[in-house]
């Protein structure tokens, strides 16, 4: 059973079963569930982000810090960093995160979701951009009561309400969406429309049970079977040459990446005593 957390697609060769993030269908081999569905890390924050319309707070909501953004992940499509760049060029932006921390706690924020609700909006871009790739990033940005400026999924609409967030995917570039994040910043009306509008659409209000009855049948199917009969990959013939060829190439992967890091230390090392053997001939004392 292959479970990702992050934009990989199962590889039904190896994987009898999968659960991803990807639109397929695969008979009873696979089911989408995206991580932002998992009910003890998420479950709380789906929880207020379908309540988070009915909270409205009038007097103080448009008067909030402009915008927070908390990412630990420096590894993400270019595109995070120049949104926050291109931000702050207008107002700060508040990065509670380790990555770009710059509110004094280089470790991040204790407390994520009270952090963002201190502002009126909440950069939450996936790490890359694909079909179904959707994680809890919207989720607690709703969660938190702050409008979500999201980039990644471009099917995200297919779950959540296109006028409650701000989706970069719907502009031709970063400029053209700071532009309009500046236009919803000064004008408080339009801001606590965006505010007040449901996080999900209209036929998504029970998709949270429906996933988790989806995740006990999909699971149950499975175990419920013998061994033998729960099997759906092929392990003979193709399938078997399939799997070994990888091992192979993962060994030899190993071998080489080993091999090269070794090198590499060696290297390090005579260069080291090169610097050293030159310093002593020049008379200078080592620490």
């Amino acid at each position: 059973l292959f479970r990702s957390q992050e934009n990989l697609c199962p590889d039904f060769n190896f994987a009898d079963y999968g659960i991803g993030f990807e639109y397929i269908n695969f008979a009873d081999r696979y089911l989408r569930y995206p991580i932002c569905f998992v009910p003890k890390r998420y479950g709380n924050a789906w929880k207020a982000m379908k309540q988070k319309h009915l909270l409205i707070q009038k007097e103080t909501d448009a008067n909030r810090a402009f915008c927070s953004f908390v990412v630990s992940n420096d590894k993400a499509n270019p595109i995070r960093k120049e949104a926050f760049e291109k931000l702050s060029t207008y107002r700060k932006v508040d990065s509670g995160g380790r990555y770009l921390n710059n509110v004094g706690m280089p470790n991040g924020v204790p407390d994520k979701l009270r952090f963002e609700n201190n502002h009126k909006f909440s950069i939450c871009f996936e790490n890359s951009n694909h079909p179904g790739y959707m994680t809890e990033k919207i989720v607690e940005a709703f969660a938190a009561r702050t409008i979500p400026i999201y980039w990644g999924d471009p099917l995200v609409t297919e779950v959540f309400n296109k006028d409650a967030f701000v989706n970069v995917n719907d502009f031709a570039s970063v400029d053209d969406m700071v532009e309009y994040v500046k236009k919803i910043d000064q004008d408080d009306m339009m801001y606590m429309k965006m505010l007040g509008t449901p996080a999900l659409n209209e036929a998504n209000e029970y998709l949270w049970d429906e996933k988790q009855n989806e995740l006990k049948n999909f699971l149950y199917n499975i175990f419920d079977q013998s061994m033998e009969s729960a099997g759906r990959r092929n392990r003979v013939f193709w399938g078997e040459l399939y799997w070994k060829n990888f091992d192979k190439m993962r060994r030899n992967y190993v071998v080489t990446h080993n091999n090269l890091a070794s090198k590499l230390v060696r290297k390090g090392i005579n260069r080291m005593k090169i610097i050293i053997k030159s310093t002593l001939r020049k008379g200078y004392k080592t620490r």
